[in-house]
């Protein structure tokens, strides 16, 4: 079955996902809950992808030492339908009701991917006492906007062609991603929260000097937002730097979690990555 028959049967068989808005109280989410530890290390995923987009790193972050929870947000397929806004604070809501549901307390370690880093920013900003650490996995910025034109600036761009059977969750959440972001810039700055950012080097296919250099700074100010923030650019990696370089993700969210350093699959040769230029130490606060 070729990929626009396939996103056109998804988009079907998702619009009805969209029939019924639940509170966030009473949504039930698909989850895959792993480990035993003090803090429990929560993963967010991107636009369109589910909680399997984790599933190669959650058991070495869990190894002998932390609770992990991958889950897939409302509207997605195996979770509850979604109705209404699908921005930061909604979504946020939405994982903390879950979480509290299931007698899953803080502290929390986020792990944040691309549209799911948005989210996890707002979560830490607006929660930090929750909050024991942050991992940005090549995050959308607040002011990125992300969009369904030829000339969006995300690593969405060139999607644009199938977007006329994208399901509608994903055409909810990319509408509202603007609104995500101002969430998120009007925020309380995040103090205390421990902070590690992991951008990747490696753009897409077609992709410009002038927009690799664009994607740098952005990642660059998302730094800056997170006082004591670690900056890394990851080596060999593209977007998806869980799958390129599990290792880096891996090492990240097990050192905010208070674990050892596991060794996870990795490229053969490829160096863990590198600081940006002028790193600022992590700070690490107790709990």
């Amino acid at each position: 079955m070729n990929l626009l028959v396939r996103l056109q049967a998804l988009s079907l068989c998702m619009a009805c996902t969209a029939a019924v808005a639940l509170p966030s109280a009473t949504l039930h989410h698909r989850i895959r809950l792993q480990g035993h530890g003090p803090r429990t290390v929560i993963f967010e995923a991107g636009l369109g992808d589910t909680l399997d987009v984790w599933k190669d790193v959650q058991p070495l972050i869990t190894a002998g030492c932390t609770r992990t929870l991958a889950y897939t947000r409302a509207g997605y397929l195996g979770s509850d339908p979604a109705g209404g806004p699908r921005d930061s604070a909604t979504i946020v809501a939405e994982l903390r009701a879950e979480l509290q549901r299931r007698n899953i307390a803080p502290p929390y370690v986020l792990v944040g991917h691309s549209l799911g880093g948005l989210y996890m920013q707002y979560f830490a900003r607006n929660y930090p006492n929750e909050v024991a650490g942050l991992v940005l996995v090549d995050s959308t910025h607040w002011q990125q906007g992300l969009s369904l034109a030829n000339a969006a600036n995300t690593p969405y761009a060139g999607r644009s062609a199938v977007t006329l059977f994208m399901p509608w969750i994903m055409r909810r959440e990319l509408s509202d991603s603007s609104t995500a972001g101002e969430q998120v810039h009007a925020s309380p700055q995040a103090l205390a929260v421990p902070t590690i950012v992991l951008s990747s080097t490696r753009g897409p296919a077609g992709e410009t000097p002038a927009a690799r250099a664009l994607a740098a700074r952005l990642q660059d100010e998302i730094t800056a937002d997170f006082p004591g923030a670690r900056h890394i650019r990851v080596d060999d990696s593209g977007h998806y730097i869980q799958r390129d370089r599990p290792d880096v993700v891996v090492d990240a969210a097990r050192e905010l979690a208070g674990c050892g350093a596991i060794k996870a699959p990795a490229q053969e040769g490829a160096p863990l990555g590198r600081a940006a230029a002028d790193p600022m130490p992590l700070v690490k606060v107790p709990g």
